[in-house]
């Protein structure tokens, strides 16, 4: 029996709006609520779940859920302080996993950290011990750092946008962590930079440029 840890903890940061955001605009749940959260919509947790569902032998042991529906304002400091704790207790408290899976942005920012996710990812390594597997989704418009790369063993990425597979990114975190679990895959990951400044129509990945960066990714 494969016993699955997952979490969530999201915002998209717009460091030009003047109004900082708060705990108060996160939408959080514990433990099996999560489950319920995500029964039905689209999103990588569900996605993740419809790939863990259909196996006997996975058990799923859901923590912690923070996730801002809107973009905002940078996360004060008092309230991420707040979040990060929240996040890190529920993986102390959870029984001992064979794998986890993080949904997560990649585009969070906080008064006194930049790097939130890499944040987060860096503390439950910590609580996890390095033999863990963890595979972690993010927007394809999130910022890579490389504490982020450190402390995951692969992560998956939305391949569209406007943003259609949140389900689809969830299943493939899900099958890649089983197959890490399973033997059948040791995931290496490297970042290559594109010289590419994209905005506006150019980031639909339908028609724009930075589709045919995926597109050149996928074939790869």
């Amino acid at each position: 029996m494969y016993r699955i840890l997952i979490a969530e903890c999201k915002q998209e940061v717009s460091s030009f709006n003047p109004v900082p955001s708060h705990y108060h605009d996160f939408t959080v749940a514990f433990s099996d609520a999560i489950l319920a959260q995500h029964h039905g919509v689209q999103s990588e947790i569900a996605g993740a779940l419809g790939v863990f569902g259909a196996r006997d032998d996975v058990r799923v042991i859901p923590t912690y859920s923070a996730h801002q529906i809107t973009s905002g304002g940078t996360l004060a400091a008092s309230d991420f302080a707040r979040i990060a704790r929240e996040f890190l207790d529920g993986i102390r408290a959870a029984p001992h996993s064979d794998g986890v899976y993080f949904a997560l942005h990649g585009a969070m920012a906080a008064e006194e950290e930049d790097d939130p996710e890499g944040f987060l990812l860096s503390e439950a390594r910590k609580i996890l011990g390095e033999r863990i597997p963890i595979v972690a989704s993010f927007d394809l418009h999130g910022i890579l750092t490389d504490r982020m790369l450190e402390h995951c063993d692969a992560i998956a990425i939305y391949h569209t946008y406007p943003h259609v597979d949140f389900v689809e990114t969830g299943a493939r975190a899900a099958r890649l962590l089983l197959r890490v679990l399973e033997g059948q895959a040791r995931p290496v990951t490297a970042r290559v930079p594109i010289p590419a400044l994209v905005r506006g129509d150019q980031l639909i990945t339908a028609t724009g440029l930075f589709g045919g960066f995926i597109q050149e990714a996928q074939a790869i």
